[in-house]
């Protein structure tokens, strides 16, 4: 998994599968970055099109969607 802001958007590119833990760390790791700046867009690449990847990064969007206000992308 990369990391990088650009133009005041946070990117995150998955590199391999997700499962519960790496969910787990991926969602507190994004959220953790949101409360210490305030950043107001995500964007993540998947290039895996795998079920569990999108079911854990929809997971991720709709508990962001909760809590913060701002854009939540997937690509």
């Amino acid at each position: 998994m990369d990391l990088y802001y650009i133009n005041e958007t946070l990117y995150i590119e998955l590199l391999n599968d997700l499962d519960f833990s790496e969910y787990r760390d991926l969602k507190q790791r994004i959220f953790r970055i949101l409360d210490d700046y305030g950043i107001d867009r995500i964007v993540v690449k998947n290039p895996h099109k795998i079920f569990h990847n999108r079911h854990f990064l929809h997971q991720i969007k709709q508990d962001y969607m909760a809590r913060y206000t701002g854009d939540f992308y997937i690509k």
